[in-house]
């Protein structure tokens, strides 16, 4: 037996000892489930599951929720709060002889968003419809915003151009110019995902494919949004567009 045989065996020993030590469970649910439950307690069962299961690949035998990279934490958003969750249920092939198509796994990686202070979730087949639920949830109305033209948007930096940034300004209601609210931009199709902390205000910027599946680019920059200057204006955006 090597060294690395043995020491393996004795965190293993130690690891068995501390398991059958253990209070017995009785938080939220060792495996996926479809019921409300706080993102703490979330947390807490999975992170049980992987002390139950150290030496697992823990997320993707436990069925479990857990955060999304993409929102690795809870965002409050007025008396609202956001947490993104996911479970992967994909199928692992090699524990059964039959191909893919022919198995009976549960199929895919899952998302849920919650808000936490209304006791209020969502479970969605994929990232973009849950967060699109959450602001169904928190920024009622939120389908009707203007659609930031493609033509605005930077091309040598992240996130929006000046220029979008003031015709957002310009054409978004002030009850949606509030910290945490979301905009809506063109995106060509390969760039479709909601992302996160891109408005003016912290929230998510969400792919005109939400609101209008079928709108193309080439559609709408004949549209008559007069063009920006090549150089920026002088004046001040204002505080709530972080200028």
């Amino acid at each position: 037996m090597t060294e690395e045989q043995l020491a393996f065996d004795i965190e293993a020993m130690l690891h068995e000892s501390a398991v059958e030590a253990a209070p017995e469970w009785s938080g939220a649910p060792l495996a996926f489930t479809t019921a409300y439950w706080t993102p703490p307690n979330l947390e807490a069962a999975h992170e049980h599951w992987q002390f139950l299961h150290k030496l697992d690949q823990s997320r993707t035998q436990s069925r479990m929720w857990h955060r999304a990279i993409a929102v690795p934490g809870r965002v409050a958003v007025g008396d609202h709060g956001f947490d993104l969750f996911t479970a992967d249920l994909r199928c692992e092939p090699w524990t059964h002889g039959e191909a893919h198509g022919g198995c009976q796994c549960v199929g895919d990686l899952i998302y849920q968003a919650i808000c936490e202070p209304d006791g209020w979730h969502v479970i969605a087949s994929d990232e973009n419809s849950a967060v699109e639920g959450w602001h169904d949830h928190a920024f009622p109305g939120w389908r009707e915003l203007p659609i930031v033209p493609a033509r605005l948007r930077s091309v040598d930096q992240p996130g929006l151009s000046k220029a979008a940034k003031k015709w957002i300004a310009e054409h978004y209601p002030p009850p949606m110019q509030v910290i945490g609210a979301p905009v809506i931009t063109e995106r060509s199709s390969g760039g479709t995902r909601h992302v996160p902390g891109r408005s003016p205000w912290a929230g998510y910027d969400i792919a005109h494919t939400a609101v209008e599946r079928d709108r193309r680019i080439s559609q709408r920059r004949s549209n008559a949004v007069p063009r920006e200057p090549t150089r920026p204006p002088t004046t001040s955006l204002g505080p709530a567009l972080g200028a």
